[in-house]
């Protein structure tokens, strides 16, 4: 992980991580570099499980997916859990459904196979399945016209500055939290506590961002990334500090304003 850089008196802030998610709710892994595309990073939230009713899974009832490996591999995605594994392709086209992401509905296409494995690993019946490039889901209410995301919760891109974590850390009371517990796609150094919270746009390396809305938290920050279980933080600390309106916020949403590709290492220049 890049560190920032201090040029005289001046912190330089740098992206210091990069994450995608393939399959929603599903373990992170951490990239050298990706593409941004309108809708989310390259790899970012393509896939989703649902329910028979076509609604959207997530550690929030299911901790247990947080026990389940994910490494991005040629051509596709291999998932594991304890007595089995599976790959899942880059992108899939197959018989389409209905599926619902919070209050939004869009068409996805299932990919039988893994129905059938997170079916047998989570000892329930799901489906899995993939965001079609011509379907076209609309980013969240602080977004503009056009603005897009695949099946992540509102935006296609979230931010959180290390610092903003350190500062958690310091004041909650148990072991150090990772960042993958707020499953951000950019961590950057260089910038002071929550300074994410005011970044109208930034750029990052070669592409720019627009920053829509910070993020407000659920309880799947309580859920153990690596064991699935759940505790009391970081919501209980946060909420003693970060509270406002009746949410505990941390990070920050961003829409990008053309593509690229980000690499570990690139400055980061708030433009606004």
């Amino acid at each position: 992980i890049s560190l920032a850089l201090r040029i005289g008196s001046i912190i330089a802030m740098q992206l210091a991580e990069i994450r995608v998610h393939p399959i929603k709710s599903l373990r992170g892994v951490a990239v050298p570099a990706a593409r941004v595309r309108p809708a989310g990073l390259e790899h970012d939230r393509r896939f989703m499980l649902v329910d028979d009713a076509g609604r959207f899974v997530s550690q929030r009832e299911e901790p247990g997916l947080a026990r389940l490996g994910m490494e991005l591999v040629d051509g596709g995605y291999r998932v594991t859990s304890d007595d089995a594994a599976l790959v899942v392709p880059v992108s899939h086209e197959g018989p389409r459904v209905r599926v619902q992401v919070w209050s939004a509905e869009v068409e996805a296409a299932v990919y039988e196979p893994g129905g059938a494995f997170f079916s047998r690993a989570l000892g329930r019946p799901l489906r899995l399945v993939c965001l079609p490039d011509d379907v076209v889901r609309d980013a969240g209410s602080h977004a503009r016209p056009g603005d897009r995301v695949s099946f992540a919760d509102a935006y296609p891109y979230l931010v959180i500055g290390q610092a903003s974590l350190d500062l958690l850390n310091a004041k909650q009371p148990g072991p150090p939290l990772p960042m993958t517990r707020f499953r951000p796609n950019f961590v950057v150094t260089g910038s002071e506590p929550h300074a994410e919270d005011g970044w109208v746009r930034l750029r990052n390396g070669e592409v720019a961002f627009r920053g829509v809305a910070r993020c407000d938290r659920c309880v799947m920050t309580t859920v153990d990334p690596l064991t699935g279980e759940k505790g009391p933080e970081p919501l209980r600390t946060l909420a003693s500090y970060r509270r406002e309106d009746g949410k505990v916020w941390f990070g920050q949403n961003l829409v990008p304003e053309g593509d690229g590709v980000v690499r570990v290492g690139d400055a980061v220049i708030v433009e606004g």
